[in-house]
């Protein structure tokens, strides 16, 4: 399977200014997703690997890495409400035309989850081969604390009430003794078929399947809180066998 690994990162943010090359131990938040894709690349699970991004100071913080390096992101769809699919459009057309190129599938890395590694690529990317009915595999991660047992809603009264009345949360309340399991799509991994991007003009389709990943790798980042999170979890033991696979990147750094 011919497989594009597409990392979308516009300039600019809102919430956080420059939100995808703020540092984390002196390394780009976009660094990680590129260190991570590059590697999946050297080793033959993706066919290429292309930055979606307006600003050429964004790839020139990532110009060591063998990836393409040709491509800009247009203005016009680079702002604050362009949608991802149109990207994707924009670079699978950009590749049929200048190299004549097609894949077979997309995978779109953002790089606010930039903990994913090659493991999780080619998992997805196997996991996709022995799915055929799948328009997409999305990585997940399993909820604890915030499983739907325990999300509440507010009458108008003031008094706290279960969110879903078909999972009730019991008395007393442990969340390892909750069932079924609760997964939340972590937006480190989507993995797309082609012809669902094109035909469909959608990025999950109508048949996803669910790659679990374990919660070091799954930590997304969007508000200054989540940079502190992520830098913590680069020193934290308990993450240490999960985030291995950086630290050639952070000693390299220091």
């Amino acid at each position: 399977m011919d497989v594009l690994g597409f990392i979308p990162a516009r300039s600019g943010s809102k919430g956080v200014p420059d939100k995808n090359i703020k540092p984390i131990k002196n390394i780009p938040l976009l660094e990680f997703t590129v260190f991570a894709a590059a590697s999946a690349k050297k080793l033959g699970y993706l066919s290429d690997v292309v930055v979606s991004t307006d600003s050429e100071h964004y790839l020139s913080r990532i110009d060591q890495y063998e990836i393409e390096k040709n491509y800009l992101r247009p203005a016009a769809l680079s702002m604050d409400d362009s949608p991802t699919i149109y990207a994707v459009h924009d670079v699978l057309n950009w590749y049929q035309v200048n190299y004549n190129k097609t894949f077979d599938a997309v995978m779109i890395l953002q790089p606010t989850s930039p903990f994913r590694t090659p493991k999780h690529i080619k998992q997805a990317i196997d996991l996709m081969n022995n799915s055929p009915q799948a328009s997409c595999v999305a990585s997940i991660s399993r909820l604890g604390d915030h499983h739907p047992r325990r999300i509440k809603r507010v009458s108008e009264m003031g008094q706290l009430l279960d969110f879903c009345e078909e999972h009730k949360e019991p008395e007393p309340s442990r969340r390892q003794d909750f069932r079924p399991y609760a997964f939340i799509r972590n937006g480190a991994i989507y993995l797309t078929r082609t012809e669902t991007l094109l035909d469909d003009g959608v990025i999950r389709g109508n048949w996803v399947a669910g790659m679990e990943m374990p919660e070091a790798n799954s930590i997304n980042v969007d508000e200054h809180l989540d940079y502190l999170i992520a830098s913590a979890s680069l020193d934290y033991d308990g993450f240490s066998n999960d985030l291995s696979f950086f630290d050639e990147l952070v000693r390299s750094k220091k």
